[in-house]
């Protein structure tokens, strides 16, 4: 099955992937730099179900 991108840019799902994928990597670099104990994974496992299920959303018929 192909995905069709032009499909999901008008749903807003590529933007909300692409700044998930910023924010978290930020989150992560400032998670190590802070140490232990570390969080970012929650925030990855919480807004990526968000992101998830935008796409699933998006692309179901």
């Amino acid at each position: 099955m192909r995905i069709p991108i032009e499909h999901l840019r008008q749903t807003g799902v590529l933007q909300h992937a692409i700044i998930f994928a910023v924010v978290v990597a930020g989150l992560a670099i400032l998670d190590w730099y802070t140490g232990s104990p570390y969080w970012v994974h929650w925030v990855f496992l919480g807004w990526g179900a968000g992101v998830a299920f935008h796409a699933w959303l998006a692309l179901r018929h």
